[in-house]
This record gives C-alpha cells, sequence and structure tokens, in this order.
C-alpha cells in the first residue's frame, strides 16, 4: 500500500511518482539528479545533472578519447593476463627449481655420503694391500725358507746316499772277511785233521 503512495521528487519537482518507483526515477529518469561523467573512469571529473550530461558528454575530451583509452585498457588488460600467466609460469617454474633444488640437494647428500663411503673403502682397501704386502713379504720369507731347508734336505739325501754307499762298501768288506774267515777256518780244520792224522802215526811208532 505504502509503495502506491505519490510522492514529489524535491530535485526536477515531478509529481505523482510512486513511491514504490521513486528509486527507479532518482537513478534513470530524474532531471536534476547529479550524476558523474562516463569517463570519470578515464579521469574526467565533471559532476552535474542529468539534463547536462548529454552535452557535457558531446564536449568531454576524455569521452572522445575512449576508443582509443579502450584500446588501451584492452591492451593493458591483455597484459595483465598476459603478466598474470607469466607470473603463474615463473611461479610454476619457482616451484619446479625448488623441487630440483631439493633433487639437487639430495643427490648432493646422497654423493657426499656416498664420498665418505669410498674415501672409508679406499681405507679399508689401503689396510688390506698393507696387509697382503705384509703377508707377500712373510711369504717370500716363507718360501726363501722353503728353499733353504729344501736344500738343506738335498745335502742330507745327498749325505744318505753317499752313507749308503759306505755301509754298502762296509757290507761288502764285511762279506769279504767272512769268506776270508771261512776259508781259513776250512784250512785250519784241514790242519787239525792233518795234525791228528800224524799224532795217530806217531803214537803207532
Amino acid at each position: 500500500m505504502l509503495d502506491r503512495l505519490k510522492v514529489r521528487c524535491q530535485l526536477c519537482e515531478k509529481t505523482n511518482i510512486n513511491r514504490g518507483t521513486f528509486d527507479e526515477h532518482i537513478k534513470t529518469s530524474c532531471s536534476e539528479y547529479r550524476i558523474d561523467c562516463p569517463g570519470k573512469n578515464i579521469g574526467c571529473q565533471w559532476f552535474g545533472s542529468r539534463n547536462e550530461h548529454d552535452e557535457h558528454t558531446k564536449t568531454c575530451l576524455f569521452e572522445k578519447l575512449r576508443p582509443v583509452v579502450d584500446i588501451l585498457y584492452k591492451i593493458i588488460e591483455n597484459q595483465s593476463l598476459d603478466i598474470e600467466n607469466l607470473k603463474k609460469q615463473i611461479e610454476q617454474q619457482a616451484a619446479e627449481l625448488g623441487q630440483q633444488k631439493t633433487e639437487i640437494d639430495q643427490q648432493t647428500a646422497q654423493l657426499e655420503q656416498q664420498k665418505a663411503e669410498s674415501i672409508q673403502q679406499n681405507i679399508q682397501l689401503d689396510q688390506q694391500k698393507t696387509k697382503l704386502e705384509q703377508q707377500t713379504t712373510e711369504l717370500g720369507q716363507q718360501k726363501a725358507e722353503i728353499e733353504l731347508q729344501k736344500t738343506q734336505i738335498e745335502q742330507l739325501k745327498a749325505q744318505l746316499q753317499q752313507q749308503q754307499i759306505q755301509i754298502s762298501d762296509i757290507q761288502s768288506e764285511n762279506q769279504t772277511q767272512k769268506n776270508e774267515t771261512a776259508s781259513i777256518r776250512k784250512q785250519i780244520t784241514t790242519l787239525d785233521e792233518e795234525m791228528n792224522k800224524l799224532r795217530s802215526a806217531i803214537h803207532q811208532l
């Protein structure tokens, strides 16, 4: 009911305006309502009644420049979009670089660990090499001792062979002596027999 009440605009003095449409009257049709120039967004500072608006718009330098400004705004908008895209690309690249840096740091840490392990392995290899050299020296000494023992064994074998020859010679001499002894005993037996015969002959005389 209140929206149907008739009111009067205090700006343009128009009457019989429905209260419910008064705001629309002010915003769209009130001739005395003060509005900004459409070029305000590009720098125009004009502010006046709607009646003066059309006349001002015809002479407003900012409105005349609007096509160029719109083109510039469009360029700026496109450049802003390009800048945003570039920012996103840069952020993405920064994230990728950060990830790559993390991977590089991890690889560097792994390389450092491998380097430390390699140094430790080299130390162990050097120790093993020293042990092998010591063992090689000991083996050389043992080999020399074995060669010396072999020489001594060969000398002992030669001495043994010489002793065996001497034993064989002694055995041969013993056998010869045995043979000579047996021959002498045989001769003695023969002499004893002859002596006995002589004794018997003497007794018979």
